[in-house]
């Protein structure tokens, strides 16, 4: 809630915002409320045990990496702006 209080503030300031941070469930996901929801499954599991037993991969995404390289943030960025 905390991320997601400071992203609408930013954004109702006329401010573009990029919020990166782990969000594990369903749940969480639908209370951050996403404009675009990019899934970074780049990896097998993450650090923590915790939340890799909740993690809840995500059924509807707007853009799914699943291999990082060089030139995958220029291309993103490229696909993103086409969308917004």
């Amino acid at each position: 809630m905390r991320m997601r209080t400071f992203a609408d503030f930013e954004k109702s300031h006329g401010r573009f915002v990029v919020c990166d941070f782990v969000c594990p469930t369903k749940e969480t996901r639908e209370n951050f409320d996403p404009d675009l929801l990019i899934w970074m499954d780049t990896i097998e599991e993450g650090r923590f045990e915790d939340t890799n037993k909740i993690f809840e991969p995500p059924s509807k995404v707007d853009f799914h990496i699943k291999e990082w390289n060089d030139r995958n943030h220029q291309d993103l960025a490229e696909e993103i702006l086409k969308s917004v």
